[in-house]
């Protein structure tokens, strides 16, 4: 007896190994690979030392004369996160077979079920049969076969398979889901890592609509073959369909080659070639077409009467050591609006910056150099602004160098910075864009190249008394050298920018100290039920004037918002091409408060005083920077900003600049947001006053929308609109349906953009540009897409 009781206990072992085989060959390996997603496992398993197994059955027995252990009624076998379940399991162990019978059902560890009729395999997995099949994937995917058959360890033959990724109907299991792949045989191989389908049929609603005689998928991370194929339609393209084919080179190495037919232009040849190193990657992109009907785009386009187009671009990137990285991304093309109009990846956008880059890191310190080159693309009409003119006049950078340190060390108590900033600009056109009240034109950038080094030391300590009151002395000194060589773009007249007569060419030297102090004295306050923190802050900065701020170029300083944001700055220019000189007082105060609601607040509002000095907001240069700005007065306008969050999900946030004698909005920005389960929502207003000497000489007013409602399962509605409020009508606006399931998803669009002309015009004044576009996703398949509107963040 005591020798029964170790031979059963052994055959046991055996069986659950059998089962544990069987479990990972069949269900992760099979499963996984059809379903294309996942990693290939070997066909055994390797069972740590002392792993529990449990059997539980209504009878075990065992067959000394065929030796031969059956357990049957109830099966159920757990071992190592595997779970089988049958009516019947029986093991041979002269045989090594492994049969189970009755309502079979097999788990893994990682949630792949299968289901038989009846399994009879090698204990090993080597070989074997199965009879009615369906297997349930953790990614929701399904397979069903009448038979499966493993053969030497290494193929697994589905018959009559069925492959989907849509949930079976709960209410009616033998309805036809939305779309489903069936084959007459598919064949699954463990070494090619390859799923082939023999007479596959793809069905939509159980209606066969594509055939496929053969079909190779590959289950492989990496393994040469053609990729998911893709349509799409475009006016002036026509119907189009993309054909990639994947090529693996070496381990570190691989090219795509992308072939698209498109029915009006002909075929488009895309190359994109990727290796990997060790300490980085590059690749080059290469694309071309010699287009069939070039007149099909609007006559006077960028794209018009092309014949013969070509895309250049390469890429790279590299860990010289752990503190350094270099790379590039460079890009050509043999028109200003190729790679957008044929969607080239990465290089489909309205403007696309070719640079080349080494950046430094080591604790506070940090150096940057970087190179760029600016392509403009855009169909735009010669009649109208040329993209090629625009193009001209973008700047070639070469170099732009950032340096900046911060001493670990205190110094004299405080902290000392240092930045550095270097510029070499080059344009072969002057950037002209409009003019003012006064006639002045304004440029972006003159004809011609210029240099400038910039080195800035700043010093600042902050210190705390026991009242509460922080007091920030701070000192700053810097210097710029400038190296000139531009040209007038007009005579110098009256009606020319007053900058153009004081701009002069050669070497130039610009220097500005600064003394501040800061201080600032947050007090709490505290209620039953909430908490606030009330900050008052003043700020003293004093200086010289900027050095003949109209004489000087300004490349990089012309983009100019006075709000919240930069109303404590020392220096309130975005870049370094300006200065802010004079004495300046800056008064404000700031408050967070908090409840135990839920609802949180925060504010900031003050205001500006230029108490000495010139006023270098109210100083021209070519593009009027800082004018009409509210800080180009001795008192500048009023500055505030609030925030508020509710926890039913609302939050709203502001921004607003007031007149400093009348309290009039001149700028204001107001957002609102609204989310729950089913909807989502924002609506934002701007508003701006009139700047004429920056160049805006009407008032700009419009309200943006958006909302997406959930209005029954897996369906929903979503749209966004822009309203012009002095223009007095809708500039651009956009409505959709979307339907998302478990296995697809389906979303069509209509898409609407006007031109509403001068403020006053009526909506019929503009034209109106109109689009429709549809996306069928399947999951696990691909997409099929006409119209080129990316839905994917609406």
């Amino acid at each position: 007896m005591k020798r029964r009781r170790q031979g059963t206990y052994a055959t046991r072992v055996r069986l659950l190994r059998a089962g544990a085989a069987l479990a990972t060959a069949m269900v992760c390996g099979l499963a996984g690979s059809v379903a294309t997603n996942a990693q290939q496992l070997p066909s055994t398993t390797s069972v740590p030392p002392g792993t529990q197994l449990l059997l539980s059955s209504k009878k075990l027995s065992y067959n000394e004369n065929t030796h031969t252990v059956v357990a049957s009624g109830q099966v159920q076998i757990a071992y190592d996160g595997y779970r089988l379940v049958a009516n019947r399991v029986e093991y041979n162990q002269d045989t090594g077979r492994v049969r189970a019978a009755g309502e079979v059902a097999l788990v893994n560890p990682d949630g792949t079920k299968l289901y038989a009729d009846n399994l009879d395999v090698t204990d090993n997995f080597a070989d074997g049969f199965v009879n009615g099949l369906r297997i349930d994937t953790p990614q929701k995917t399904h397979i069903v076969a009448t038979s499966a058959e493993r053969r030497g360890g290494v193929q697994t033959q589905f018959n009559n398979g069925v492959y989907t990724a849509c949930k079976p109907c709960e209410e009616n299991p033998d309805r036809a889901p939305f779309w489903q792949i069936r084959a007459r045989k598919i064949v699954q191989d463990s070494e090619a890592q390859t799923v082939r389908l023999r007479n596959a049929t793809f069905d939509l609603f159980g209606l066969p609509v594509g055939y496929f005689p053969y079909l190779s998928v590959t289950t492989a991370k990496r393994k040469s073959g053609i990729l998911r194929p893709s349509l799409g339609y475009d006016d002036a393209l026509g119907f189009s369909v993309s054909v990639p084919y994947f090529q693996v080179l070496s381990p570190y190495s691989d090219a795509t080659l992308t072939v698209t037919g498109y029915t009006k232009q002909g075929f488009l040849a895309d190359t994109e070639y990727r290796r990997r190193f060790r300490n980085g990657s590059l690749g080059f992109r290469a694309a071309g077409i010699g287009q069939f009907s070039p007149k099909e785009f609007e006559t006077g386009s960028a794209d018009y009467g092309k014949t013969g187009r070509f895309l250049f671009a390469t890429q790279g990137s590299f860990d010289i050591n752990p503190r350094w990285k270099t790379g590039w991304n460079v890009f050509y093309e043999t028109d200003e609006n190729f790679g957008r109009t044929y969607a080239i990846p990465g290089y489909n956008s309205s403007t696309v910056t070719s640079q080349a880059y080494l950046t430094g890191i080591d604790g506070k310190n940090y150096f940057d150099l970087h190179a760029y080159r600016f392509d403009e693309q855009g169909s735009e009409k010669s009649s109208e602004i040329g993209v090629k003119n625009l193009e001209k006049s973008q700047p070639f950078v070469l170099p732009v160098i950032d340096y900046s340190r911060v001493s670990d060390e205190p110094v004299f108590g405080g902290q000392l910075s240092f930045n550095a900033n270097e510029t070499s600009i080059y344009r072969s056109q002057a950037a002209r864009t409009n003019t003012n009240d006064d006639g002045f034109s304004r440029y972006r950038g003159l004809e011609g190249n210029t240099h400038r080094l910039s080195g800035e030391l700043e010093w600042k300590r902050t210190q705390t008394f026991d009242n509460g009151l922080l007091l920030t002395p701070i000192l700053a000194a810097r210097g710029d050298a400038f190296d000139i060589n531009m040209d007038d773009p007009t005579p110098s007249t009256s009606g020319v920018n007053p900058a153009i007569d004081e701009f002069e060419d050669g070497t130039r030297f610009r220097t500005m100290v600064t003394a501040g102090l800061e201080a600032s004295y947050p007090f709490v306050a505290t209620a039953a039920h909430s908490s606030h923190v009330i900050e008052p802050i003043a700020q003293l900065f004093v200086r010289p004037n900027e050095d003949d701020p109209g004489s000087f170029p300004n490349e990089d300083a012309q983009s100019f918002v006075f709000d919240t944001t930069n109303l404590f700055d020392r220096d309130k220019f975005s870049g370094y091409d300006r200065v802010e000189g004079g004495t300046r007082a800056n008064v404000g105060v700031r408050y967070t408060g908090s409840f135990d609601n839920g609802v949180t607040l925060d504010g900031v509002f003050g205001q500006s005083y230029q108490i000495a000095g010139q006023n270098s907001f109210d100083s021209p240069d070519l593009v009027y920077a800082g004018h009409d700005s509210g800080l180009d007065h001795t008192v500048s306008d009023y500055v505030g900003s609030l925030g508020v969050s509710l926890p039913v999900g609302i939050d709203l946030s502001s921004q607003a600049r007031f007149d400093n004698s009348s309290f009039a909005l001149q700028r204001t920005d107001v957002n609102a947001t609204y989310a729950n389960r089913i909807l989502s929502t924002g609506i934002t207003y701007a508003q701006l006053a009139p700047q004429p000497e920056y160049g805006s000489t009407n008032t700009a007013q419009e309200v943006s929308a958006n909302a997406r409602l959930k209005f029954a399962q897996n369906w929903s509605v979503y749209g966004k609109a822009t309203y012009d409020i002095e223009r007095k009508g809708v500039s651009n606006d956009l409505a959709g349906l979307i339907f998302n399931n478990e296995c697809f998803t389906f979303n069509i669009f209509y898409k609407e953009t006007r031109d509403l002309g001068q403020p006053g015009n009526l909506l019929d004044d503009g034209e109106t540009d109109w689009s429709v576009g549809a996306t069928l996703s399947f999951r696990t398949l691909g997409d099929i897409k006409l119209g080129s509107e990316d839905l994917t963040t609406n």
